[in-house]
């Protein structure tokens, strides 16, 4: 059996000892009931994990963590794969960062784009929006027993971000309409690096925003007729392009 996987920000380190916050010490004692001497990983969302065993677990107390070895990219996918996905509404988008980030995404954009039906006039909503999808990304890292917290930017523009492309990385924007190419038959020279995807909201990009794309050096894929919606394609494309790149193996 695994030993249970907790996380600690990175400033509960103090040299051989980790402390956890109070969600995670409340699940550690009160509903796992681990004692003194139990084996555990704690990851900083940064890329380590830490295994080590609890040295102080008793009552409402803060639990304590004494480690004895340390482990880069635990869980971590060896491709860097940023998903740009159209901004929803309601829960939608949740679902996507949290299968997002059990698939190994490492970097989520929020697209407000010219069909989405949300708006950018609110800043400090926007911002309260990422908090809360950011505790989604913790949740789903300790589910998945990885070690990074993928990065989810302010949400921004499809032009904003096509002027940040990295033109060393493979981009994929997935549309559906003529001139595309299935994804089946999509051909990868090699194993890349990185990989950025681009998926629209569930009424799809304009064809100015997917000209842009193809400007900015985006590949036009699809994923056949059916139109998916924007909780399940964004979910969809990222395990595809997993398995294609045998992560999922």
């Amino acid at each position: 059996m695994s030993a249970p996987l907790f996380y600690a920000s990175p400033d509960s380190f103090e040299s051989d000892r980790i402390t956890l916050g109070k969600e995670e010490s409340n699940h550690a004692a009160r509903v796992l009931r681990l004692k003194a001497g139990a084996p555990v990983i704690v990851v900083d969302g940064l890329g380590t994990a830490y295994r080590g065993e609890i040295v102080k677990c008793t009552g409402r107390s803060p639990v304590q963590i004494k480690f004895y070895s340390e482990i880069r990219n635990f869980g971590e996918p060896s491709v860097r794969l940023t998903l740009a996905a159209g901004f929803s509404t309601a829960d939608k988008f949740d679902t996507v960062i949290q299968k997002g980030t059990e698939l190994g995404v490492k970097r989520f954009v929020p697209l407000v784009t010219s069909k989405s039906k949300v708006s950018l006039d609110d800043p400090k909503r926007a911002h309260r929006k990422v908090l809360r999808l950011e505790k989604i990304v913790r949740s789903a890292v300790k589910q998945c027993r990885r070690s990074y917290c993928p990065e989810i930017s302010v949400p921004g523009t499809v032009t904003n971000f096509l002027n940040q492309t990295d033109r060393e990385a493979t981009n994929l924007v997935f549309h559906i309409g003529p001139n595309t190419v299935p994804f089946d038959r999509l051909e990868w020279d090699k194993k890349p690096k990185r990989v950025s995807v681009m998926v629209g909201p569930e009424s799809g990009f304009s064809d100015e925003e997917v000209e842009a794309a193809v400007e900015a050096g985006y590949r036009v894929i699809s994923l056949g007729e059916r139109v998916l919606r924007t909780e399940t394609a964004g979910p969809v494309v990222c395990a595809l392009i997993m398995n294609a790149l045998g992560e999922l193996r």
